[in-house]
């Protein structure tokens, strides 16, 4: 059930497949019936969006920065992007969106200690370890090791390549972070919006984002 979950999550969720719930809001020019999924996403993405300042944004691709992004109708279950200029990519949500389906999944079926890893960047530590009283996981980019009791990391960054390919919503440029920033906390899909907006922000603007959030910690590479 959950990896099926997760499949059809990331159909879902990916603009590049043109048949997809999220390509068809893009290329729309008008109101459109969205599934219970992408209209939830929508409206968690935009709350988020004001909670980081904007640096949570994932209208960000749009060569439109004018904001919101899209239109959301409650009543009768549809969405409209804002114009032709605009348009969404869940990438540092879909992940963490993802994590945190699974964990419920897993929590209604009484199952209370386990590890969910979505490739070492993004990570959920239920319960405890059978031979220890945390989870305990190394990142792949930094090295870094976290300790995970009923939370989770999710770590943000330039591509295996060292390619920059998170943008400063404010300006459409590449965000001019350091190599990586990891955030931890109770849950996967904040630790991701977190880890994103917290990249995408200026030093200056970090702590201020994080002060909104409390129990999540962000840690920053060199």
């Amino acid at each position: 059930m959950a990896e099926r979950l997760v499949k059809t999550q990331s159909a879902e969720f990916d603009r590049h497949n043109p048949d997809s719930p999220t390509a068809l809001l893009n290329a729309s020019s008008g109101k459109v019936v969205v599934n219970e999924d992408l209209f939830f996403a929508l409206e968690l993405c935009e709350k988020f969006r004001s909670l980081t300042g904007g640096y949570f944004d994932i209208a960000a691709l749009s060569p439109d920065r004018s904001r919101p992004a899209y239109e959301l109708f409650p009543g009768t279950h549809e969405a409209a992007m804002a114009g032709k200029g605009h348009l969404v990519d869940f990438g540092g949500f879909a992940k963490g969106f993802a994590l945190e389906s699974v964990r419920n999944i897993f929590s209604a079926e009484g199952i209370t200690d386990g590890l969910l890893n979505f490739g070492n960047s993004s990570v959920v530590g239920m319960g405890k370890h059978p031979f220890g009283p945390c989870w305990r996981v190394r990142s792949e980019e930094g090295g870094r090791l976290f300790e995970l009791n009923d939370s989770a990391f999710s770590m943000s960054g330039r591509s295996r390549s060292g390619k920059d390919h998170i943008m400063d919503p404010h300006n459409s440029l590449p965000a001019p972070a350091g190599p990586w920033v990891a955030v931890t906390g109770r849950s996967a899909l904040l630790c991701e919006i977190l880890s994103t907006a917290v990249y995408a922000a200026p030093i200056g603007e970090r702590d201020r984002i994080m002060e909104s959030f409390e129990g999540y910690i962000a840690t920053y590479g060199s």
